[in-house]
């Protein structure tokens, strides 16, 4: 599949839980309860950046995470709010209409267990991402965990052959609609290492178009 189909379902919000769920074949609903089973414990602080219509942020919050769940749209973040409401957990979460790129001045250093991001990186240029890799490792308390998991640009040239023949008509379709398109990560683990993190885990899924980093910030 292809993310940058993503930014069709951003402008109709109320139609981006089910329109996800169907170019994911599901998946991405087991990998974000995978992030939370096997990374998150009760009373962890855990930011989610990016956080859409708030399943992940639902899921932390029902396991006893604290959560703080930021996002750009007003829309999506209202969709989460009657979520967090109707599942009666708006006590365990705070919302916040803003950008990973405004952690600077939003965050304390030290202030969070787990960071999470669920196809967010994939919106950002290379430069972009190294920035708010480093505000995440500031973020974070010692030995805390970031979980990303994003599409990934393949290391072989087959592989990055059948990715752009894939991703072609989706990038297509989502820029005639909205002007805007995503990219598949690349190096990101070099990126992840230079900002200070060690690489403990990664999970492929999709047949490895979607990949999970659980990076370990290194004091």
């Amino acid at each position: 599949m292809s993310y940058a189909f993503m930014k069709i379902l951003e402008s109709a919000p109320q139609r981006y839980d089910a329109g996800i769920n169907i170019l994911t074949l599901g998946r991405l609903r087991h990998l974000k309860q995978d992030i939370v089973n096997e990374f998150i414990a009760r009373d962890d602080k855990v930011l989610e950046l990016g956080c859409g219509t708030g399943t992940l942020a639902i899921l932390c919050a029902a396991k006893g995470a604290e959560v703080t769940a930021i996002d750009l749209s007003p829309k999506m973040l209202a969709i989460a709010q009657r979520k967090f409401k109707k599942a009666d957990l708006t006590g365990k979460t705070k919302l916040l209409r803003m950008s990973a790129m405004d952690m600077d001045t939003a965050f304390d250093d030290h202030s969070f267990n787990v960071i999470t991001s669920t196809l967010v990186f994939s919106e950002m240029s290379r430069d972009e991402i190294r920035y708010v890799l480093n505000q995440c490792h500031r973020a974070l308390k010692a030995n805390g965990s970031l979980l990303i998991a994003d599409e990934i640009m393949p290391r072989n040239p087959f592989g990055k052959f059948l990715l752009f023949l894939f991703r072609l008509p989706f990038t297509i379709i989502a820029y005639i609609f909205t002007q805007t398109t995503t990219q598949a990560v690349a190096s990101l683990d070099e990126d992840l290492r230079q900002a200070g993190f060690n690489i403990v885990k990664t999970r492929s899924y999709l047949l490895g178009t979607m990949r999970l980093f659980q990076a370990k910030k290194v004091t």
